[in-house]
């Protein structure tokens, strides 16, 4: 059984639902989780996402068995920083700064 986890998302796993039932494909949905017994269902997702116009949705792979469809919003958006040497997440500057100094970084 594979699990595909909208993110919360119970009308896109609604839809998703419906659109797999219409393409004969066996579903159940559980909130915002669609189950099938499917293992090309990968591909199956692109074109979902391509056919309902969702370009800025991904497909990620959580394990084996757990596909999750979801818009990736990038960290600035939650007011995080990003060392750009790294990728570490911090909330401040400071914070920033201090962790850029172990990577050996002069800052004025």
């Amino acid at each position: 059984m594979i699990t595909i986890d909208c993110a919360g998302d119970t009308d896109l796993a609604g839809e998703l639902a419906n659109y797999l039932k219409n393409n004969e494909i066996d579903c159940t949905q559980e909130d915002s989780l669609v189950l099938v017994d499917r293992n090309e269902i990968e591909k199956i997702l692109k074109i979902f996402l391509k056919e309902t116009g969702r370009l800025e949705y991904s497909i990620l792979k959580s394990d084996l068995t757990t596909f999750v469809v979801a818009k990736v919003v990038p960290i600035e958006d939650f007011g995080l920083l990003k060392c750009n040497i790294c990728g570490y997440v911090v909330s401040s500057e400071e914070e920033l700064t201090a962790h850029q100094r172990a990577h050996g970084i002069q800052l004025l």
